[in-house]
């Protein structure tokens, strides 16, 4: 199962950095439940697929940000 759960997390990964922004933000959610799923399984999550999570993350908050009137 955690290899089955690392491929997904690596096709994921991969479609994510094609999209653009505002698609990256609409797979978040979807891709943050994956990392969760593999730490649950006691997998090493790769370096490049954390950081991926860390940049979602950081550009979520970032167009909450955004969206804030002034």
């Amino acid at each position: 199962m955690s290899s089955e759960l690392l491929n997904r997390a690596e096709k994921l990964a991969e479609r994510i950095r094609q999209e653009s922004a505002e698609g990256r933000l609409k797979l978040r959610s979807e891709y943050a439940r994956l990392m969760s799923d593999l730490r649950i399984e006691g997998v090493t999550v790769p370096r490049r697929l954390h950081q991926l999570d860390v940049d979602l993350s950081e550009e979520e908050a970032e167009n909450q940000f955004d969206n804030m009137p002034v």
